[in-house]
């Protein structure tokens, strides 16, 4: 089985826990959890919230100011 890369070079399968999306952004992992709540970081929950690596990157494109400029 040949396994496929995502666009970001991890397998399209990856997962974040809170904590790592926490430490990635730069916030804390109560307010990752608030921004889950809220819809706003698209996550599933298997024992605890995972966010895939795509999902935390659209959340990211959607916060910048300048249309067309990926971080």
């Amino acid at each position: 089985m040949t396994m496929q890369n995502g666009t970001n070079g991890l397998p399209y399968w990856q997962w974040m826990t809170v904590g790592e999306v926490a430490r990635t952004i730069g916030l804390t992992e109560e307010r990752v959890r608030q921004l889950i709540r809220e819809r706003k970081i698209k996550a599933t929950k298997i024992g605890g919230w995972l966010v895939q690596t795509e999902d935390l990157k659209a959340f990211i494109q959607s916060r910048t100011n300048v249309p067309g400029e990926h971080p």
